[in-house]
């Protein structure tokens, strides 16, 4: 593990920069990469023999001239010092420290919302946001940067371009410079949390330059989108296709040019393929999955994960012993309506959740392709139940106690899958979920129906259609399915005087290619594979998933 010094030290009684840095600190310690020792004693920084990195967040300063001298030999050395908030500004009398920022902090901002945009290409910036929000204050930096330090961070401020952030070498060292900080809300931001994260990461550098090479086993109905993805995540790179279809084998070398394989050993046999996402119908994962593992790949599996809960023990098994990240394509967690429902959950303003209902479906043929022959899919439930009963697991802290099902065969004949499917899960702490998934529902159920010991949450399914003109300029509107769209989220609180006040929630922006940033983040930096551990759980090796095997970056 990577040591590290954190000297949270704060003048002002009234600031804590450790409390406030708390969810920094748990994310080092939780991908298990970081060995973390926090002290306010400047005393420290005069023996950083056992330290690669110093994290720096303090208003209590200057340095004394033993505590200087070290910590400027040290980085120089090859250490690596990140000077977070108003430390550059406490240090602004401690000539070397000056010497080694190459400028000096200027005025400092009360805390405000700040638009924040990484100045990349850099690794520590790599697969940002864009555009990020941060409430936090801003140390303002006096005109200009060195010559060799490289901007990463940029933040408007009054009509000019303020850098937020910047790296510099540091004769065999790094300095790292980050003028945004201050409270908890500052520490709140996923996004500034993975910069701060990164940064540290590179001052003990940590800094990949490689890019992983991905081999689609399978080019179905949605290989193409997982291609774009690739194509646009840096640090992946798609490579290879593997299809026992030529005309799909066709397709995948014009849409993409890249390698094609006639079976899936060829593509595991390419060394230029280093992770394999497994695209081909559920009843052949295990097989796959456990070849790529033993191939010595990294893996994604499409869902469903397997349909046997004896190929899910040996596939976690397999994964555990070959030391490589297996993971399932879970892209629905970073749905806008998901994410705004988990929010809602997790912030405690409606209370404890106990109750969930949940639904998909409609009255509709269902397709001829293998989604509904059941001993290749699995079953109704293993479709878009993979999602559903993942959402449930997010929003439900507790370990699930029992479960029940229900499957009806009422209507389609033509089909192996069951028309009308319904699960219950009882949790631990007594609180209930259920999912319905219908294809013979001719009137829809919300999609979620949660309560909680203080409000409740109701997502309805909205009725979408794209207008477009025809051949002779009549409208021509195409209803999009219920499921194209996400849901509307109405959020209701008793109002304290025997009423019910209703919130219709504003949902976030989607966020692009995020499966696959988080993927590149993981293999790339070791972050944690989302969704980062939460109360109750035990996280498994390095935050991987559970259920995922552990990963070691290289």
């Amino acid at each position: 593990m990577i040591p590290i010094l954190a000297y949270l030290s704060a003048r002002n009684p009234d600031r804590d920069h450790a409390a406030a840095a708390a969810p920094l600190l748990r994310l080092l310690r939780r991908t298990g990469a970081f060995e973390v020792d926090v002290v306010t004693d400047a005393s420290r920084l005069a023996d950083l023999s056992h330290h690669r990195v110093v994290f720096a967040a303090t208003d209590d300063g200057p340095l004394g001239a033993e505590e200087e001298q070290a910590l400027s030999d040290w980085v120089r050395q090859g250490g690596g010092l990140v000077a977070a908030h108003g430390t550059l500004a406490a240090w602004r009398e401690n000539r070397l420290i000056r010497e080694m920022a190459g400028f000096a902090p200027a005025d400092r901002v009360d805390s405000t919302e700040l638009v924040v945009r990484p100045a990349g290409p850099h690794p520590v910036v790599d697969r940002l946001d864009d555009e990020f929000f941060v409430t936090a204050e801003l140390q303002l930096a006096s005109d200009g940067i060195p010559p060799d330090a490289t901007a990463l961070l940029n933040v408007p401020w009054r009509y000019s371009s303020q850098v937020a952030a910047l790296a510099r070498p540091a004769g065999d060292g790094r300095f790292l410079y980050v003028g945004i900080g201050g409270g908890p809300a500052a520490y709140a931001s996923v996004s500034f949390l993975q910069f701060l994260y990164r940064s540290i990461a590179f001052g003990a550098g940590q800094a990949p330059a490689r890019v992983f090479g991905v081999g689609l086993a399978g080019y179905g109905a949605i290989a193409r989108d997982h291609g774009r993805q690739l194509g646009e995540v840096a640090g992946l790179e798609l490579r290879g296709v593997s299809d026992l279809a030529p005309g799909r084998r066709a397709q995948a070398e014009g849409d993409f040019g890249v390698a094609v394989h006639e079976t899936v050993d060829g593509l595991l046999a390419d060394p230029a393929v280093e992770v394999v996402v497994v695209g081909t119908p559920p009843n052949t994962h295990a097989e796959i999955v456990l070849g790529a593992l033993a191939a010595g790949k990294h893996v994604v599996c499409e869902k469903p994960f397997a349909l046997r809960l004896s190929d899910v023990d040996q596939m976690l098994a397999a994964a555990r012993a070959a030391e490589r990240t297996l993971t399932v394509y879970q892209s629905r967690r970073w749905d806008p309506d998901f994410v705004a429902l988990r929010q809602t959950v997790e912030s405690g303003s409606i209370g404890r959740a106990f109750h969930l209902e949940s639904f998909i479906g409609g009255y509709g043929h269902p397709c001829s392709y293998w989604h509904t022959h059941e001993p290749i899919s699995g079953g109704t439930i293993y479709d878009w139940g993979s999602h559903y009963i993942d959402w449930t697991l997010l929003l439900f802290k507790e370990q699930v106690a029992t479960v029940s099902a229900v499957a009806q065969d009422l209507v389609w004949r033509d089909v192996t899958n069951s028309d009308h499917v319904n699960i219950d899960l009882r949790f631990a702490d007594g609180s209930q979920a259920s999912f319905l998934h219908s294809d013979i529902a001719s009137a829809l159920k919300p999609k979620w129906y949660l309560l909680a010991t203080a409000g409740g949450v109701v997502g309805d399914w909205r009725r979408e259609s794209v207008l477009t003109r025809g051949t002779m300029d009549e409208l021509v509107e195409d209803r999009l399915a219920p499921a194209d769209s996400p849901a509307r989220l109405t959020v209701f609180r008793p109002n304290g005087e025997g009423g019910v006040a209703e919130e219709v929630l504003a949902l976030p922006r989607r966020v692009r290619n995020a499966f696959y940033r988080n993927l590149a983040d993981h293999l790339l930096l070791g972050e944690p594979l989302h969704p980062f551990h939460r109360p109750g759980r035990t996280p498994g090796p390095r935050g991987r998933l559970a259920g995922a095997g552990r990963s070691r970056p290289k």
